[in-house]
């Protein structure tokens, strides 16, 4: 029924590492699995001597090589690490290569031993299932990580140096290096395969019930697989898109747009700045921003583009822009129009796609750069939005500098940045990738590629921000700031979510959101007045919509569907100091009770781009008892509470008694 198959909760999140490793080493950290994989190994040896000392004379020599090849399988595991450990790459693979073939023999030995009759059946028969899946999961580890090993050693051996910075690589060497990772992507995409084959054979060992001494033993593992099948998705779509993305063997123009999440557009914040990003073979050519009314403006004069009617009605704006281009919460359409708009106005590049960054995205990175002196202003990661939100505001006219340059201390910063960026030792670059890798799981940073298959690669692995496709129970909540100041900075939400079934047998959804404003009226923040859109279910029927208790008349919501969802969109404003809680109630398609019906119920949550996070309160309610019981949650007989903030996009499952 749905792709996704999770406990009811189940939230895995990815640790940025904070030790300093090599580029290749971040590539293999995935063998930091191996000491569980030994271990369980010792297990296995265990088992096998206890069945050993019953009947199993005649498999003794089988035994035997079973119990030599999985010991020196062990070890070469470990030794492995140790290499890896001493940046020995060429040593670690043959060690994995070593440990693939002991495992190998060690399976084949143990094919023999399954003839013995105390294995047919029973007890027995399960331990040894699962003491074999063991075996096989370990060469399955081995080969997998092996092929990371051959692609590492082809890095390292065209960098040579130890410690470089990527401005310390020549653009040969880059070239090499994108080639390399291109020509690999069917390797690494069979060893993903192969891996995801052990995880799978982990959950068949779940199922056959291990007895406590595995049990113990494969906690870890459990723990562990998942994970590093999340390192392999990150190294198969690192190696699909970072060539093509920075501009392999053809140079690339990408239309980069800067979404102050701080004033709250559908896909992001508004574009007060844009920019041109050239790069070719991992070499940045041009990079060159400028402030969005410089394009918008000239257009005035001829572009006649009626607005989307909420920002024409209550932003007094009858026309559009493209600095108002992201209307849409799903990134690749507004991207779409973003270009559309450049186009229009007579942006001179063409285009391979579109970048968008939220100021979030800058703070991460200056965590790590430090901070940046230009002229008299310091910015760091604690200051950077409000001193630079308040020189382009203010501090530009006391300095002298015109309407149409105060944004060009925006580009400065991103030149200076990018040059320290270039020079960072690569023993940095796991905390880089770790800034992106949080970024686009949280849609502060989202791409979009002009190229299809480019793109579908990248919406495959999360990095292009869309509404997504879902075939159970949907709720994203989407803002639009229309009081054209920085009032999301003082902005909290509570999304409350309460599921019941009516007299009718209906399914019937209930959100409530709570608005704080934190601001007063100043330079920067004001009373909050947005457009908001709930997306849910398509086919959902309306039932009202309060705010404050006070029920908003039908004329002033809009309801149609878009993205294969129902929206329901209001207006309403936040007063400076105070709250406010909007409550909308619908009935559900008869698809959300059939699948509860039939005993399984998902609801997923959507994360509006740019915004940094949302407290969530879920309140279920099921007309039959709930069977999960792996779950942190309140959970009783049929009602089950959860409360979170949120940060990215989250799935929730739920199994229902028969």
């Amino acid at each position: 029924m749905f792709s996704h198959k999770q406990n009811f909760i189940h939230h895995e999140k990815i640790v940025g590492q904070t030790n300093r490793f090599s580029v290749w080493q971040f590539l293999l950290i995935p063998i930091r699995l191996l000491p569980y994989l030994v271990l369980l190994i010792l297990f296995f040896v265990l088992l096998i001597g206890v069945f050993a000392g019953v009947s199993l004379a005649p498999y003794y020599a089988s035994l035997k090589v079973t119990y030599h090849t999985a010991n020196t399988g062990a070890n070469h595991l470990l030794a492995a690490e140790k290499f890896i450990g001493a940046k020995k790459i060429s040593l670690a693979g043959q060690e994995l290569l070593n440990a693939e073939t002991d495992f190998n023999t060690a399976n084949a030995a143990l094919e023999v031993v399954s003839k013995a009759a105390i294995f047919k059946s029973g007890l027995a028969s399960d331990q040894f299932d699962i003491a074999k899946k063991i075996i096989e999961i370990g060469a399955i580890t081995a080969g997998s990580l092996k092929n990371i090993t051959n692609v590492g050693e082809e890095i390292q051996n065209t960098l040579q140096t130890k410690e470089l910075s990527w401005s310390g690589i020549t653009e040969q060497d880059k070239e090499r290096v994108l080639k390399i990772l291109t020509s690999s992507v069917g390797e690494l995409k069979k060893s993903q395969e192969e891996f995801r084959l052990a995880g799978v054979k982990l959950i068949e060992i779940n199922k056959r019930q291990p007895l406590f001494i595995f049990d113990r033993a494969l906690q870890p593992l459990q723990e562990k697989i998942p994970k590093v099948q999340k390192a392999f998705d990150s190294m198969v779509v690192m190696a699909e898109l970072l060539p093509a993305l920075t501009g392999y063997l053809e140079e690339k123009t990408y239309l980069f747009i800067f979404e102050n999440n701080r004033e709250m557009r559908p896909a992001g914040g508004f574009i007060g700045t844009y920019g041109i990003l050239k790069v070719k073979n991992a070499a940045i050519k041009k990079f060159f921003t400028d402030n969005s009314y410089n394009l918008d403006k000239p257009a005035e004069a001829y572009l006649k583009i009626e607005s989307p009617a909420p920002m024409n009605k209550y932003m007094s704006q009858p026309k559009w822009f493209f600095r108002d281009s992201n209307w849409w919460p799903d990134f690749p359409t507004s991207a779409e129009k973003a270009e559309w708009f450049y186009k229009e106005q007579k942006g001179q590049e063409k285009l391979d796609g579109v970048i968008a960054m939220t100021p979030t995205v800058i703070e991460k990175f200056l965590e790590i750069l430090g901070e940046f002196k230009i002229e008299n202003l310091t910015f760091n990661k604690d200051n950077f939005w409000e001193q630079l939100q308040y020189q382009v505001e203010y501090g530009y006219y006391k300095q002298g500098i015109s309407m149409a340059e105060r944004k060009d201390i925006i580009g400065e910063l991103g030149k200076q940045m990018i040059e320290r960026l270039e020079l960072l030792a690569m023993s940095n670059w796991p905390e880089l990738i770790d800034v992106v890798s949080t970024s686009v799981k949280e849609k502060q940073l989202m791409l979009y590629f002009n190229d299809k298959n480019l793109q579908a690669v990248g919406k495959k692995n999360g990095w292009t921000g869309e509404v997504k496709d879902f075939g159970g129970d949907y709720i994203m909540l989407v803002d639009a700031n229309l009081a054209a100041l920085k009032t999301d900075s003082v902005m909290s939400r509570t999304l409350s979510y309460t599921l019941s079934q009516n007299n009718e047998g209906k399914q019937i959804a209930n959100v409530k959101v709570n608005y704080q404003n934190t601001g007063d009226f100043s330079w920067k923040t004001t009373r909050y007045r947005t457009y908001t859109r709930l997306y849910v279910p398509a086919g959902s029927k309306l039932i009202s919509v309060k705010a404050v208790n006070k029920v908003i008349e039908t004329k002033d919501i809009d309801i149609y569907n878009e993205f294969g969802k129902t929206v329901f969109g209001v207006f309403f404003e936040v007063e400076p100091q105070n709250s406010k809680t909007v409550e909308w109630v619908y009935e559900l398609p008869t698809g959300i009770a059939d699948q509860i019906e039939q005993s399984e119920y998902q609801l997923m949550v959507q994360k509006q781009p740019g915004i940094l996070s949302m407290n969530l309160h879920l309140d279920l309610n099921f007309p039959k008892n709930i069977v999960s019981r792996k779950t942190s949650l309140f959970e009783k007989n049929n009602e089950l509470k959860h409360i979170e903030t949120i940060k990215e996009d989250q799935i929730y499952t739920v199994w229902l008694e028969k």
